[in-house]
């Protein structure tokens, strides 16, 4: 679901002139290659079908920052478009692990050209990532970008790792998640007060901000696995095929405490793949267990807003309020 109209048009007032260089950017990117820079932008153009939640965080801490200036527009701008190239590599590199088919409404890269070239295509993407970064001329920024470009790999092979574990518990799937969404989401917060000249201790706010934020993201995102299967699939994601290649999310895990020693029927036809994907939802909605994730997303939606308690910048403290409150509706 896209972002509510109101809080859509208040953020475009702030950041509008920041946000066309981003997306004109994403379109306009350049290999000194025809065929590659076509390539390219068969991918990047996508980004306008997606919510670009992570790019528009760092743009708001920038432009609400005390420090606002030529030199910070430039850097959070390069940094914006530094974090959406990096969660579009990291989108298509899941696809191929997932054998997704579409992505943002259209048929995902793998689909059109093959796992080889979408290999190929993530890593270039990854690459032009990193070049955006250096732009900041800021270390530590790059020393981040770096990291969480490590993390996102660690959570994506824990992720395969865990395929059709019934064992798995709560600790593995937020260890998992930490790794795989809500590093991104810390790294495109911290770096956006960062780079905007925030002194520590309120760039760790935002960090924790953004970490809370990216878990109660994948949660809801998990959830829509479910849900979204009455609403004919109309996020442009292969609803369901989490649980069609044994990743099991929030939901599914939660009734692992009940159904090991209640249930083994049910867990044997999870683990075979025998399970009704209309049937689960109906099961999990009826013993709570959407309920309760739901509970859970909302409890990170609220630490990411207590993160910004003491927040002195009282505007863009109220906006990232509202931005995490929207979150259930994405």
């Amino acid at each position: 679901m896209p972002i509510s109209i109101p809080l859509k048009n208040s953020i475009n007032k702030l950041i509008a002139s920041e946000f066309e260089l981003v997306k004109n950017k994403l379109l306009d990117i350049d290999f000194d290659d025809q065929y590659i820079t076509k390539l390219v932008k068969e991918v990047t153009s996508t980004s306008k079908n997606g919510k670009l939640l992570r790019p528009i965080l760092t743009l708001l801490i920038g432009k609400l920052s005390p420090s606002y200036n030529d030199t910070v527009k430039s850097s959070i701008v390069n940094m914006s478009i530094a974090i959406e190239l990096l969660h579009t590599a990291s989108l298509i590199h899941d696809d191929i692990v997932d054998n997704a088919t579409h992505r943002r409404g259209e048929k995902s890269f793998n689909n059109l050209y093959g796992n080889d070239m979408a290999v190929m295509m993530g890593d270039i993407i990854f690459a032009k990532s990193a070049m955006y970064v250096c732009e900041t001329k800021n270390i530590d920024v790059v020393n981040k970008f770096a990291n969480t470009i490590v993390d996102l790999s660690m959570g994506q092979l824990h992720e395969m790792n865990s395929r059709n574990d019934l064992t798995q518990d709560k600790t593995k799937y937020f260890y998992r998640i930490e790794k795989k969404t809500a590093s991104l989401f810390e790294t495109a917060t911290w770096s956006g007060g960062e780079l905007a000249g925030f002194d520590k201790n309120h760039s760790d706010m935002l960090k924790n901000y953004g970490k809370n934020l990216g878990y109660a993201f994948q949660i809801f995102d998990d959830i829509k696995d479910f849900t979204e299967l009455e609403k004919n699939n109309r996020s442009g994601k292969n609803v369901g095929l989490d649980i069609s290649n044994g990743i099991f999310t929030l939901p599914i895990i939660l009734s692992f405490e009940q159904d090991r020693k209640n249930n083994p029927v049910y867990l044997y036809n999870l683990k075979n793949k025998k399970i009704n994907i209309n049937q689960l939802r109906i099961y999990l909605n009826d013993k709570g267990f959407i309920t309760k994730s739901l509970e859970i997303g909302n409890e990170y939606i609220n630490k990411s807003k207590i993160s910004l308690a003491t927040f002195e910048s009282v505007e863009l403290k109220n906006i990232l309020y509202k931005v995490a409150d929207s979150i259930k509706s994405y």
